[in-house]
């Protein structure tokens, strides 16, 4: 499958990596929707991928911004287990899928055709993802190249730590889809809270907070953006850490006829482990980086704070776990599908689809609260210390 490369005529570097993003979503749905059978193809994609997404925001995964995975990136991964089994319905995609990436080799890259190493005659010749002559190329851990030229590594920001939690959660993910294949689950088991706040014993509570709302965005955007710097910090296998970070802000107002400050305050987790010859160990230099950046940032004002807190497990705040309690009801109240079914598929894949996407907790009528996706606002601060 080619898109047409006339558009990139004239264009400089970033202007085609920028109009490739486009160009990407168009190959993707003309890859899955081929000759033959195309609709139902591309109706069994975009399920998948929807019931993919909801899954990685459940759990935590879904954030480019923060070293996991965007929405390009899942599309593309979603695109190749569609491309491997063209005519598998919704049901056999998913559990393709997690067994698939759940055993990928990484760095092997994920690729849906071969690399276009020129472009066409008269289109100005930009750099490509190459991993033999590019060192940096080299160094991605878990590549997931797009297939327009110039093609790049959509995925570049991934680290130590999110791949690892990836992993982790892909491989729960299998043995729960395996499941369901025997009867012995749901696919509603697969949107049930997510295990993070009991799986660790310690926890990095980072607090961004402002008591101005339009301040608070500000500060809240470059705290976020910077995020991805603390997490590698705190990867630290000479001090004997591993960060395992939830790609989640849990965001709130707390009112002071409440007892809180009447400050907007945006709540970020990192469980640590620690290795078992560490007796005592001083986080100061591991986060030292990140409180450089943010402390010395010249828009700063006085409203803005930011507070570290090594928090165990028992301790954790109620509002870590609402995730769970707004599944629960989900669970409870949700009894009917938003899917337009198509009068041209059998009954059973009708009930099939239907069966899917009443267990999708974003795909049902009584959607979950903004609270539960990755928040969307941009950011600043005042005082950043650990408590």
């Amino acid at each position: 499958m080619q898109v047409n490369d006339d558009i990139l005529f004239g264009l400089d570097e970033t202007s085609a990596r920028s109009v490739n993003g486009v160009r990407v979503s168009q190959y993707l749905l003309s890859c899955v929707g081929g000759s033959g059978g195309g609709g139902d193809r591309l109706e069994n994609f975009r399920l998948t991928l929807r019931i993919v997404k909801e899954w990685a925001r459940v759990h935590g995964l879904y954030s480019n911004v923060l070293g996991f995975l965007g929405g390009v990136n899942w599309a593309i991964l979603v695109c190749w287990v569609c491309k491997e089994n063209p005519n598998a319905k919704p049901s056999m995609l998913l559990n393709a899928f997690f067994r698939t990436f759940a055993n990928w080799s990484w760095p092997h890259p994920v690729l849906l055709s071969k690399q276009q190493t020129r472009p066409m005659k008269g289109v100005t010749s930009h750099p490509i993802w190459d991993p033999v002559n590019n060192f940096r190329d080299s160094k991605h851990l878990m590549p997931i190249i797009t297939p327009c030229y110039p093609s790049m590594n959509s995925s570049y920001n991934v680290g130590d730590p999110q791949l690892r939690r990836i992993q982790d959660e892909l491989r729960r993910a299998t043995k729960i889809s395996n499941d369901v294949c025997f009867g012995r689950k749901t696919w509603g088991d697969l949107f049930k809270g997510n295990d993070f706040f009991r799986q660790h014993a310690n926890y990095l509570q980072v607090d961004i907070s402002s008591s101005n709302e339009d301040e608070f965005r500000e500060w809240f955007g470059l705290c976020e953006a910077r995020m991805r710097i603390l997490i590698a910090g705190l990867e630290n296998p000479s001090y004997g850490t591993q960060a395992y970070p939830f790609a989640k802000f849990f965001t709130r107002k707390e009112d002071e006829e409440d007892g809180g400050e009447g400050k907007y305050v945006s709540s970020f987790f990192i469980a640590i482990r620690f290795a078992e010859y560490a007796q005592k160990i001083d986080l100061g230099p591991l986060v030292m980086d990140y409180l450089q950046i943010v402390n010395s940032w010249e828009k700063r004002t006085a409203t803005m704070d930011l507070k570290m807190n090594l928090v165990l497990q028992e301790n954790l705040p109620s509002f870590a776990f609402e995730v769970e309690c707004a599944e629960k009801e989900n669970e409870a109240n949700d009894t009917d599908s938003t899917a337009t079914e198509t009068p041209t598929k059998s009954i059973g894949e009708q009930e099939e689809e239907k069966t899917i996407e009443q267990a999708t907790p974003a795909l049902t009528k009584k959607k979950l609260d903004d609270s539960a996706t990755p928040s969307i606002f941009i950011s600043p601060l005042k005082r950043a210390k650990i408590g």
